[in-house]
């Protein structure tokens, strides 16, 4: 949509109306190329750069980051359909104004308007999302995108694949990518992850390296990679290029090709020669780290304003003075923005909490089918099938996950059997693993699942997972991640529950793993210890609109229902194993109360997973020598924890202990405890008491350490018996 200049506000679309105008539901094809409207957008995006980094010096505003040099991006996104999703650079102003023609939102931004439709004022100034015109939220993170990215152009190829399974493959082919990022960017492990998820798969994704030679105050002169970058991308399996980026005409048809090749062929690589003619950002001076006469050359001879305008002329398009009149027109058009932007609301800060997380808005479904009796492992079987038998698209993407076995533990076994091409084997990277189940699900809106085989694995995906639990926080709601990852968690052998006596975890496979994503803001933490609540859980967090860590304690994986010391079984535990058939859910961030004996109660044990069942051993064994009752309060949802039901056994009891398996270290436990004695000092009649694993780096292999590493019912009746006796 062109500007109308003579009423340049009150006509302009919101980003959420233009996404109304684009098609969306089916292959589209690439827009007529209006050359002279190219050129308006970027000189529109020049006139928005260049006002605002004065008003950031006028202190309008905190920070500021140019786009200067970059705006010939927009020749590149003339060249892509209205379906093919982008995932901006920072620096990229001139494609969000090829793809929007929005010259409001970004002074929106600047100002951090409550109306500013990319972040609502919540992200910094340049980092451009929507999801309606298909733009990833962009992350301050250089590259951070990439995972995500990589993930969107999976979904297509499955998609596409369907669809052609079906006869009903859509003309014109698949829906691109177009990834961005700097020259910096390319060093990056999320850079790598996508490149390597890109040629494996085969995706289709456009890989564009946005190079204008300066890495923030110093010149790029190798520094980022090594030798020839088209080649090195060409070595990994891309179809790679280098093109020149200062000429949005010549660039749009150079492209052209390329873009079509990675709809049909998979990835290409672009290495695009650009300029930067700003400081880094508003916190840097240009001149401090470059010489005047480079920066004087490069806006001479580089500039993508300046070149495409010669190319417009010379191709009898555009004269030197209707260029004169779209610069004048483009700043009475910012003017006009700028001055209605000022007076519309900032952000309330009573606002803050929202957004934060969305929890299933569908109604919970009670359990009808008939109860068998079956271990955790067969549960996450069932519910994985549940969940793909009502959602076609929906798949399950880990190490092995596709073998007939159904992964190194056989949780993916029923989805092997019965739908075919749901567990997808994946390359030995956790980062590809979780980019291509998130990046998924932000294209279904769905959740997408990814298997890590042990917690201890998932560090090389840990900024990934930061930046997908903010997604919906930062767009205000317009995006969502619902991204579902499930995970073997604490140690697979040892204690007395265990199926085997010797040890087996060992470093890198048995740390318990909850504060690595209890400390998450955005990010709920699951961790069921039965089978009956890991199946109704896991179905519960296939419907949730924000991303789920899923943590599956391995002892738990064959396990029987406890037994006292007596060789009986627990009553109120082995209910918990009879698993329904069919499809039901457990509310999530709710917690489980399990009533070990009869009478009043003598005390409360906040617990969860393994804990969970060491907790029945014990209070079952204090319960036969000294009689009452205790109550154990199965967290099952770690974090946002269910406060409520803590508060409501602690002051029936007013005797309470924490028990978890994780080391004393800044753990989710400690936190726990001390969010007990914050809010309920006076309730208590003896101290709070706090039992976990020994503070040492992880269990080790061998069965008697890993057994003393652990707590075990012995260690929590010693505290049950101080509570009964007292």
């Amino acid at each position: 949509m062109a500007i109308d200049t003579n009423n340049p506000v009150g006509n302009q679309l919101s980003t959420r109306q233009l996404a109304e105008n684009l098609t969306t539901g089916t292959a589209s094809p690439a827009m007529p190329f209006d050359p002279i409207d190219c050129f308006k957008q970027m000189v529109m995006a020049r006139t928005i750069n260049e006002t605002l980094k004065a008003r950031k010096t006028q202190g309008k505003f905190p920070f500021y980051i140019g786009s200067g040099g970059h705006e010939g991006l927009a020749g590149l996104v003339a060249a892509l359909r209205p379906d093919d999703w982008l995932s901006f650079y920072y620096r990229d102003l001139g494609g969000w104004m090829q793809r929007t023609h929005d010259p409001v939102t970004p002074v929106r931004a600047a100002y951090s308007r409550a109306t500013d439709s990319m972040s609502s004022g919540r992200n910094m100034p340049e980092h451009f999302s929507s999801r309606g015109l298909h733009i990833l939220p962009t992350f301050s993170e250089v590259a951070g995108l990439a995972p995500f990215s990589a993930g969107v152009a999976f979904a297509f190829k499955r998609q596409q694949a369907a669809e052609s399974g079906r006869g009903q493959e859509r003309a014109g082919s698949s829906p691109i990518v177009m990834f961005c990022t700097g020259d910096g960017g390319v060093a990056t492990n999320d850079f790598n992850a996508m490149y390597r998820a890109a040629t494996i798969h085969k995706l289709p994704i456009l890989i564009v390296v946005e190079d204008n030679g300066w890495a923030i105050t110093t010149p790029n002169t190798g520094t980022q990679w090594g030798g020839n970058l088209v080649e090195w991308a060409r070595g990994g399996g891309a179809y790679a290029v280098e093109l020149d980026g200062t000429d949005a005409i010549t660039l749009h048809d150079a492209v052209i090709p390329l873009v079509e090749r990675a709809r049909t062929d998979g990835p290409v690589f672009l290495h695009l020669r650009m300029s930067l003619l700003d400081p880094h950002s508003s916190s840097t001076d240009i001149y401090a780290y470059r010489q005047r006469d480079e920066v004087a050359q490069t806006k001479a001879n580089r500039d993508p304003i300046k070149n495409t305008a010669r190319t417009l002329i010379e191709r009898g398009l555009l004269t030197a003075e209707d260029v004169d009149r779209l610069m004048v027109e483009a700043k009475a058009t910012y003017d006009a923005i700028e001055e209605q932007v000022i007076a519309e609301p900032e952000p309330d800060p009573a606002r803050i909490s929202q957004h934060l997380i969305t929890w299933p808005q569908e109604p919970e479904v009670a359990p009808t089918g008939t109860p068998r009796t079956q271990h955790l492992l067969q549960a996450i079987n069932e519910a994985l099938a549940e969940i793909a038998s009502r959602d076609p698209g929906f798949f399950v993407y880990g190490q092995d996950v596709g073998s007939p076995r159904g992964g190194v533990f056989g949780a993916t076994q029923s989805l092997v059997s019965q739908f075919p091409g749901t567990a997808i084997s994946s390359p030995l990277n956790e980062q590809i693993i979780f980019g291509i189940a998130a990046g998924s699900s932000m294209v279904a809106d769905r959740a997408r699942c990814g298997e890590v085989q042990f917690v201890d694995y998932h560090q090389s995906m840990a900024q990934s997972i930061r930046l997908a639990a903010r997604v919906e926080y930062q767009s205000f709601g317009d995006w969502s991640c619902p991204v579902l990852i499930r995970t073997k968690a604490g140690s697979g052998g040892g204690g007395p529950i265990s199926d085997s006596g010797a040890g087996g975890g060992a470093f890198g496979h048995s740390h318990s793993g909850e504060y690595w994503f209890t400390s998450t803001p955005g990010l709920i933490t699951l961790c069921p210890s039965n089978p009956y609540d890991a199946k109704g859980l896991l179905i519960a967090a296939s419907r949730t609109r924000s991303p789920v860590v899923f943590l599956e304690r391995g002892r738990l994986y064959r396990s029987d229902p406890p037994k006292d010391a007596a060789g009986n079984v627990i009553a109120p535990m082995a209910e918990l194993w009879q698993v329904p058939e069919g499809y039901y859910t457990i509310p999530m961030r709710q917690a489980r109360r399990i009533r070990i004996g009869q009478g009043s109660v003598t005390g409360a044990i906040i617990t969860w997973g393994m804990m969970t069942l060491e907790s029945a051993i014990a209070a079952a064994n204090v319960v036969a020598r000294h009689g009452g009752a205790f109550e154990i309060v199965d967290l099952r949802t770690l974090f946002p924890f269910d406060e409520a039901t803590i508060s409501e056994a602690i002051r029936a009891a007013n005797r309470v202990v924490v028990v978890t398996e994780e080391g004393d270290h800044t753990s989710f436990g400690r936190h726990l405890h001390s969010w007990i004695v914050q809010h309920h000092f006076e309730d208590f009649d003896l101290p709070p008491e706090y039992i976990c694993a020994l503070n040492v780096p992880a269990a080790p292999y061998n069965g008697p350490e890993e057994s003393a590493f652990y707590p075990t019912s012995h260690s929590i009746e010693a505290v049950l018996d101080r509570f009964a006796t007292a």
